[in-house]
């Protein structure tokens, strides 16, 4: 057997035909388009001889698997994550008889949480200053909606509406079904107020045509990657999908409560909560601290009247 694409044969019985057998069921297929492409891409990781693929179903077990994952320990997000497709290939093959023992019992995947960091104000300004502007535009458009990329690349012209005078975009989110109507930033009126009009995308690709998902993601990838100006934002690693956790800390700062930024967002009160977690503990630590000041200066004001007095 031979995967699309590689000139490596899968041999009968290995954990790599396995994982094809689950790429090819109903289970697998069943999932979201964006849930299929991130078990894809672990899974190919998982399928390679050199990890997991090679050994034979009757052999694998939890040691093989935890010493996979240990292998992705610089990467925490994406270790926690392969734990969970590689349990989820456990699930289905189970109860098939194609596995004839768990194999992620016991096992470790501390990992991250899972997060996007938000990008600073400061990261978001040097994407919009160097980057190419067609991707300059995909920031603002993200930093200001706090929308994923499968949405970004879906806004058009004509869905952008006015509610009692204040202009905004009407959104189906692809992930979630959730209509929402999503009201524009006063910075976001100012910069879409410079763009070209076309008849379709408000986000389209240099030479016109539309994004999909994936080749915004790769786009700005390779612009980060390759433009010196945005090295900084290289080694922060700052991806698309991060703008939907900038949009949220910018509403938070400005002191929206976690419902309407909810609301506004499309996104659920632990999510709003989640992306916010390190701005909210760095603003109550800045307070601990000026509250410190004041409480030392106010001490020493009540010293200086009782010396004097």
């Amino acid at each position: 057997m031979r995967r699309d694409g590689r000139s490596a044969i899968i041999k009968s019985g290995t954990f790599a035909e396995l994982i094809h057998a689950y790429l090819a069921s109903d289970k697998f297929g069943n999932l979201a388009s964006t849930t299929k492409s991130g078990y894809r891409a672990l899974l190919a990781l998982a399928e390679r001889p050199e990890t997991l693929g090679a050994y034979s179903v009757d052999v694998i077990r939890p040691a093989l698997v935890q010493a996979f994952l240990d292998g992705l320990a610089d990467r925490p997000a994406l270790q926690k994550n392969a734990k969970a497709v590689l349990k989820a290939v456990e699930r289905w093959a189970l109860v098939r008889d194609r596995l004839p023992r768990p194999i992620t019992t016991g096992t470790e995947a501390p990992g991250g949480d899972g997060g996007y960091e938000p990008w600073t104000d400061a990261q978001v300004q040097r994407a919009e200053r160097y980057a190419k502007p067609h991707l300059a535009r995909a920031v603002t458009l993200g930093g200001n909606t706090g929308q994923r990329g499968s949405d970004l690349v879906k806004m058009r012209w004509s869905d952008i509406e006015e509610y009692q005078g204040y202009p905004g975009i009407n959104v189906v989110q692809k992930k979630t079904g959730l209509p929402i109507w999503i009201p524009f930033t006063q910075e976001l009126i100012r910069a879409i107020s410079t763009w070209e009009r076309r008849p379709t995308f408000l986000l389209l690709k240099e030479d016109g045509t539309p994004f999909t998902r994936h080749q915004l993601s790769n786009q700005w990838t390779h612009e980060r990657d390759t433009n010196p100006a945005l090295a900084p934002l290289k080694e922060a690693g700052c991806v698309i999908h991060g703008l939907r956790a900038t949009a949220v800390v910018r509403l938070r700062r400005a002191g929206a409560p976690t419902g309407q930024i909810k609301d506004m967002v499309g996104m659920s009160e632990q999510m709003v909560n989640h992306y916010c977690r390190k701005s909210v503990q760095r603003e109550n630590a800045i307070a601990a601290v000026h509250y410190l000041g004041r409480t030392q200066t106010e001490q020493t004001k009540k010293d200086d009247t009782s010396s004097t007095g």
